[in-house]
């Protein structure tokens, strides 16, 4: 069998006869032997076409199976059985594949199967091999062929070229046909690999939307939005299982004064070693939020009165001692605990701003407990 990769030489002019009744398919089919430089002639039904074959001299009939009236098969045997037209190629155009299809085309004694859809250069190099050498007629002493299928009993009187050049042909078209699947799987295959990248790109844009909507931009804690969302599942939770639950507010001493002093750059940077020491010194269960401005809030699960005022303290401590490059820095703070009273999340944000300003009212750089707001 012929490359479907070798050199299509030119038509040159050669008559081929087309019988096709379906116009989109005869005109695609015209096209490309014209392109190819053949001289087509187009006959719509079995009839038209075994007219046109008395009359005119053809090389070639490519011609569809399912056809009204006379059909593919009978009208290929009417060519082979007549003493003028029987050495004239005829190729079968056909989607039907099945054995009885196969045998039915050996005993109309044709010459080649064209399985649809076809690619116009495997067509082409068809046609060039058939035109190159045509068939000779059977001999008319050949012993018939019996064949079995399907528990009937056929007789196939073609020649021997004819019947192997008909059986490889639909061979052919199946390796064809699978070649074009592999190639549209692997066509597939890159497209799926593109959208698990668009995806993976998309998902990893949400999660950087979400980061924005979520994060302060300059601290990169979380922002007083996604705090107030953790407290309030946090508050829903201690509740409802009588869990201790804490809430540390700070908020950097005479901040105004340090910005206006020695700029805003300079305060940025003492907001952002403020947050990387929360960060750093809190539980991975804590949760610490940029509360706006100077202040930042640190959110206690499972954390006692106690225990949230020694962090405070160290936190305080921490501040204080700190290496700083302009001027000393100091924090206060205030701390609330979860307690019979406490009846809304809101409430223990009350509790612990109103123990960060007592804070503040009293010198600053000091922790108080907002159970000592209801001390005299």
């Amino acid at each position: 069998m012929p490359d479907e990769t070798q050199i299509i030489r030119r038509g040159n002019g050669t008559p081929v006869l087309i019988v096709e009744d379906i116009a989109t398919e005869a005109f695609t089919l015209r096209k490309v032997l014209e392109r190819a430089d053949y001289q087509v002639t187009l006959a719509t039904t079995g009839q038209e076409a075994l007219r046109l074959l008395a009359m005119r001299e053809f090389r070639l009939v490519i011609t569809d199976i399912d056809m009204p009236g006379m059909d593919g098969y009978e009208m290929c045997l009417a060519i082979k059985d007549s003493l003028r037209t029987r050495t004239i190629p005829v190729i079968l155009l056909t989607t039907l594949s099945s054995p009885a299809n196969i045998l039915q085309g050996l005993k109309s004694k044709a010459d080649y199967y064209l399985t649809k859809p076809y690619t116009p250069s495997l067509l082409l190099a068809r046609v060039q091999t058939l035109l190159e050498r045509p068939p000779t007629p059977p001999d008319a002493d050949a012993e018939p062929l019996p064949v079995a299928l399907e528990g009937h009993e056929h007789v196939v009187t073609a020649g021997r070229r004819q019947l192997v050049n008909l059986i490889l042909s639909t061979y052919e078209c199946a390796v064809q046909q699978n070649r074009e699947l592999i190639a549209t799987q692997a066509e597939l295959n890159h497209r799926n690999d593109q959208l698990r990248e668009q995806q993976e790109q998309l998902r990893l844009a949400n999660e950087q939307l979400q980061a924005l909507a979520t994060t302060d931009g300059l601290t990169g804690l979380k922002n007083h939005r996604t705090f107030k969302e953790r407290l309030a599942e946090e508050f829903e939770r201690a509740t409802r299982y009588h869990l201790p639950l804490s809430l540390m507010l700070l908020d950097v001493d005479h901040f105004k004064t340090f910005n206006d002093a020695h700029g805003h750059p300079a305060g940025d940077e003492v907001l952002k070693r403020v947050a990387k020491h929360l960060t750093e010194s809190t539980r991975s269960t804590d949760f610490v939020a940029r509360y706006g401005g100077e202040e930042f809030a640190v959110l206690l699960p499972f954390t006692h009165s106690q225990a949230a005022l020694a962090l405070a303290e160290r936190t305080r401590a921490a501040i204080q001692n700190g290496k700083w490059d302009r001027r000393a820095v100091t924090a206060s703070l205030g701390v609330a605990t979860l307690n019979a009273d406490t009846v809304a999340a809101s409430m223990l944000v009350e509790l612990a701003d109103k123990a960060l300003y007592r804070s503040k009212e009293t010198g600053r750089n000091r922790v108080t407990p907002a159970s000592e707001l209801t001390k005299s």
